[in-house]
C-alpha cells in the first residue's frame, strides 16, 4: 500500500526524524531545522526536523534514516556513525481528513559546529541553526510540520528545556508523546 493511503485505511504510519544539534560556543544548545520544498506534495514551505522521511516497505528503520540523512541534508558516513536511536513518539494527527495514527523513530545526531547542510534531493528549499529556546518557540506556528512538533519537543524534553518546573502541563505532554498506539493499531 503506498504511504499516502494509509491514512484512509486508519493504518499507522511510520517514519523517522533525526534532530540534528550543535552545542554551540555562544548559543549553546542548537538544533538544525529545514525548510521543505515548495513543491512537496505533503507539508510544502514547513519548517521541520532537520532530516525526516517516512518508511516504506523493503527498508529498515536504520537504513531509512541513513538514507534520507544523506538524500536530504548531505550528512556523510564519518558523522551518521555518531547517530544515536533515542526512541520513538507516538501520538495521533487530525486533519480535515480524519484522525491517523503516527509512529515516529527518533534519533539524535551531535554535529560539528562547521557542518553547514546541503539538500541534495530537492525535497529542502533552507535549513536553520536555532538556538534551543527559539525552537521551542518556532514549533508551536503555523509555520512548522505538525507531525514533526512531538520529535521536537521530545528532544527538548531530553535535554532539559521543558521540565516539569517550567511546564505546567510535564506529565500530559509526556504521555501525549507515547500514547500507546502498538496496543491499539
Amino acid at each position: 500500500m503506498d504511504r499516502s493511503a494509509t491514512s484512509i485505511f486508519g493504518v499507522r504510519k511510520y517514519g523517522i526524524d533525526i534532530n540534528g544539534y550543535v552545542r554551540h560556543p555562544k548559543l549553546g544548545l542548537c538544533l538544525w531545522q529545514q525548510q521543505r520544498s515548495n513543491t512537496k506534495e505533503t507539508w510544502p514551505g514547513k519548517w521541520d526536523s532537520l532530516v525526516s522521511g517516512g518508511l516504506s516497505v523493503g527498508y529498515g528503520i536504520f537504513e531509512t534514516a541513513m538514507k534520507e540523512a544523506a538524500e536530504e541534508a548531505s550528512i556523510p558516513n564519518n558523522l551518521l556513525k555518531n547517530m544515536i536511536s533515542a526512541g520513538s513518539v507516538s501520538f495521533f494527527f487530525e486533519s480535515e481528513n480524519g484522525l491517523f495514527p503516527n509512529t515516529e523513530y527518533v534519533f539524535d545526531l551531535e554535529l560539528p559546529i562547521d557542518f553547514i547542510p546541503q539538500n541534495s534531493d530537492g525535497e529542502v528549499q533552507a535549513f536553520e541553526l536555532l538556538p534551543a529556546e527559539e525552537c521551542l518557540e518556532k514549533i508551536f506556528t503555523s509555520d512548522f510540520k505538525t507531525t514533526s512538533c512531538p520529535v521536537v519537543i521530545d528532544f527538548l524534553i531530553r535535554h532539559g528545556y521543558i521540565t516539569p518546573e517550567n511546564e505546567s502541563n510535564f506529565t500530559k505532554i509526556v504521555e501525549l508523546l507515547h500514547v500507546p498506539l502498538q496496543s491499539l493499531f
